[in-house]
């Protein structure tokens, strides 16, 4: 069994910034040091333990909101990928959601960016037609293309309302991505 333990919990705090840095490029995540200044009770950072908590595994950084769960990061340590780890996380961690669950994935444009849309329609998200742009998380105007999933298809009116929380909560900019 794999736990998921809140990071400020957790033994492994060098492991997670260390994937956390390595997994994502910097378009793609905030500064580490500007987690700890945000909304305590919708963010969560949770690192991913095998069942006795020894050996770190993987994060994952999730806000809740009232309708949804957004998921921000997912990563599981390079060298435990492709052992069914990340599957096996993810759909503990999905099993417990009872409302809609939502996240980003970077649009279809090799071979690496396939793989992660084909590992989350695995596990039941559909991907919503909507065109979405990440803002930027750093100010500078530098935006990223992405595709929405979900799990639970949702229609143009939700997409909206949803996109509109993320960019107002998560990347504090309006609507049309501007800080």
């Amino acid at each position: 069994m794999i736990q998921l333990t809140d990071l400020s919990q957790s033994d492994h705090p060098h492991f997670a910034k260390d994937l956390f840095e390595s997994a994502f490029p910097d378009e793609e995540r905030p500064p580490f040091g500007e987690l700890k200044n945000r909304n305590k009770d919708k963010f969560h950072f949770m690192v991913a333990t095998n069942d006795d908590g020894d050996e770190p595994i993987g994060i994952l950084t999730y806000w809740t909101f009232d309708d949804f769960v957004y998921i921000e990061h997912f990563a599981i340590d390079e060298e435990l990928r492709n052992q069914g780890l990340g599957k096996a996380v993810f759909l503990n961690f999905l099993s417990q959601q009872k409302q809609q669950v939502v996240l980003e994935v970077e649009r279809s444009h090799d071979e690496v960016s396939d793989n992660r849309i084909e590992f989350y329609s695995s596990m039941g998200l559909y991907i919503n037609p909507q065109e979405y742009v990440q803002p930027s998380y750093h100010g500078d105007q530098v935006t990223v293309p992405m595709i929405i999933m979900t799990k639970y298809e949702l229609n143009d009116e939700e997409f909206n309302e949803i996109r509109e929380i993320l960019y107002r909560e998560v990347y504090k900019c309006k609507p049309s991505g501007r800080r």
